[in-house]
């Protein structure tokens, strides 16, 4: 048992209602070690959230010096991250694609009006699959690099695999990594068309200009169906303030949603904004689904790790609503996406059986 985190789920849980205006009671720090507690605190990405509320919570003085310490750390890197964000869309929109920013610093202004309540992280981008080739070409010559494990250029096979069977791509930055989507999830059944997301878009405030963001109830489903959410506890919190909004419960949740959103009610707790009816589909969530959520929450965190086929395709699964998503998962299982990011060849048949055989030797070396 994770006492650490535990303690910080609870503390948590009180400064989101002390943010919807509930009465909370100063949250005690019992026998857990100040050390350990930090810690996890710094793992789930949540000082800002515990530093706005400690005068609400109770915490001491020791804690509190150092949950602000974290935040001043982390303000130059949130001013890069600003002035990134807004680099990276003008980029993009200046040479006429139509793309918007979503996660980061724009979910900071939509779930709480402030840009600086979430801590700052990478650059995510949306733009259709068609663009995504310009995309790449633009950010490429504004000194972002695709990561090192990404060899692929528009015209390889690579490219083609990654942009048929993917939904994003990581451009490592001096001052903040951007990451490009032309979809939302691998899953072509897991979210809306990419057309209709840039449809619905609203606008928020990041360093005085007016950059464009996913609508509040596309944000929700998102960051429902994705699982960040297993991993981070800033994801739930998230997930909790979006979900203040009725609106974004106007259409049914997915499993995949709903399990995330159970997963956020039994660590970060839902306000009461979440209707009856959702309320009694998350009691129907398997025990198993949320310890494993759990589990994610203890594990440490990979940096740029890669996802496991087989963790992919049981998460897959529950997400399938057409023919095409079958197609995905197979591909998963057999040569997903990432398989082909070293892959330097302008042909499938050059570039499927290195990719196999590089795939294959990886797997055995896990053994």
């Amino acid at each position: 048992m994770n006492t650490a985190l535990d303690l910080l789920c609870r503390m948590a849980s009180s400064a989101l209602d002390a943010e919807e205006g509930r009465p909370v009671r100063p949250v005690p720090l019992g026998e857990v070690p100040l050390r350990d507690l930090l810690e996890t605190v710094r793992r789930h990405r949540v000082p800002e959230l515990l530093s706005s509320r400690a005068g609400e919570l109770g915490l001491p003085a020791e804690v509190l010096r150092v949950l602000d310490a974290m935040v001043a750390g982390s303000r130059q890197r949130h001013l890069v991250h600003t002035f990134e964000t807004v680099r990276a869309w003008r980029l993009l929109d200046e040479a006429g694609i139509d793309a918007l920013v979503f996660k980061g610093i724009p979910l900071s202004v939509l779930t709480t009006g402030r840009p600086d309540a979430r801590g700052a992280g990478d650059v995510d981008l949306l733009v259709r699959p068609e663009a995504a080739a310009d995309a790449h070409r633009l950010l490429t010559a504004s000194g972002w690099a695709l990561h090192e494990r990404g060899r692929i250029e528009p015209g390889m096979w690579a490219w083609r695999h990654v942009q048929r069977w993917g939904h994003t791509l990581t451009y490592l930055g001096a001052g903040a990594d951007v990451d490009l989507h032309w979809r939302l999830d691998a899953m072509p059944g897991a979210q809306p068309e990419t057309d209709d997301l840039l449809a619905r878009r609203t606008t928020v405030e990041v360093g005085g200009t007016e950059v464009p963001t996913l609508a509040p109830a596309d944000a929700f489903r998102h960051l429902a169906g994705h699982r960040e959410g297993w991993i981070w506890l800033r994801t739930l919190v998230d997930l909790r303030r979006l979900a203040r909004d009725p609106a974004v419960f106007a259409q049914d949740l997915p499993v995949p949603a709903l399990t995330s959103l159970a997963a956020a009610r039994a660590t970060v707790g839902l306000p009461a904004t979440v209707p009856a009816g959702v309320r009694a589909a998350l009691d129907r969530i398997p025990d198993a689904a949320l310890a494993r959520a759990r589990a994610h929450h203890e594990q440490p965190v990979a940096i740029f790790g890669g996802a496991h086929a087989a963790r992919e395709v049981r998460n897959g699964m529950a997400s399938v609503r057409r023919p095409r998503d079958v197609q995905q998962l197979a591909i998963t299982l057999v040569l997903p996406p990432h398989a082909a990011l070293p892959i330097r060849s302008a042909t499938a048949w050059g570039g499927v059986p290195r990719a196999v055989a590089l795939r294959t030797r990886r797997l055995v070396s896990r053994r």
